[in-house]
């Protein structure tokens, strides 16, 4: 990783997890990079705490309305759950989100002592999202200065974390771009993006060992909603 990104990630632990760390020297060209991701950072994408997939959104819309009603309730763990569909939700859809990412961190340190993390996994296993909120967990770990035990839900780390947040930074200013799959001219003749086609089918493909039906649910349900935007 260069500096610029040593330094993106060093500014991010120090502004919002409270670290100590001193930022590497740079040029002032390469500082003013490093400003321009940190602008872009701030209007990262945030995702929606819902699923493409119907049934399992439906099973997540069914956790979220039992839990508040339930006699045993914790606000906090279904918070948490929220943050980390949230999460998948704008990853799948546009890369990770680091401004989400470091929202599950500062949940995490400021209330994860009240998140029943036992009744969390059983809803991540439900949802077949465990894996995506391992990914998450692992960038944590790797990127923000988290110790393993204070994310129980991550077994191990993804050792392709480390690559897709990389990814992710170098691509944040490039993906702010319009995006649209088809579009319907003037004399009704209707024109698809290629790139923009591409570049979603290879983000299913990077995300689809993480959570296969949702992935491959949201690629086909963005696909069909694109078709549906034509004019008749």
């Amino acid at each position: 990783m260069d500096i610029i990104k040593r330094n993106l990630f060093a500014e991010l632990r120090i502004q919002h997890f409270a670290s100590d760390e001193k930022p590497e020297p740079m040029s002032r060209f390469k500082q003013k990079r490093l400003e321009g991701l940190l602008a872009n950072i701030d209007y990262n994408n945030k995702g929606k705490a819902t699923l493409s997939t119907p049934i399992l959104n439906r099973r997540l819309k069914h956790i979220q309305e039992a839990e508040r009603h339930a006699i045993d309730t914790s606000m906090e763990t279904l918070d948490l759950l929220n943050i980390i569909v949230s999460n998948i939700n704008a990853t799948i859809n546009s890369g990770i989100s680091i401004k989400g990412i470091i929202l599950l961190g500062q949940y995490l340190r400021t209330k994860g002592d009240k998140v029943d993390f036992i009744k969390l996994e059983q809803w991540l296993r439900k949802l077949h999202i465990s894996r995506m909120a391992q990914l998450q967990g692992s960038i944590l770990i790797q990127f923000f200065g988290f110790e393993i035990d204070e994310i129980p839900f991550v077994e191990f780390l993804e050792k392709d974390s480390f690559r897709l947040m990389n990814r992710t930074v170098t691509h944040t200013e490039s993906d702010q771009k319009e995006e649209w799959h088809f579009r319907q001219d003037k004399t009704g003749f209707v024109h698809n993006n290629p790139t923009l086609l591409r570049k979603n089918l290879r983000r299913s493909i990077r995300y689809v060992k993480f959570a296969p039906i949702e992935t491959i649910s949201n690629f086909i349900g963005n696909f069909a909603r694109s078709l549906s935007e034509i004019e008749e």
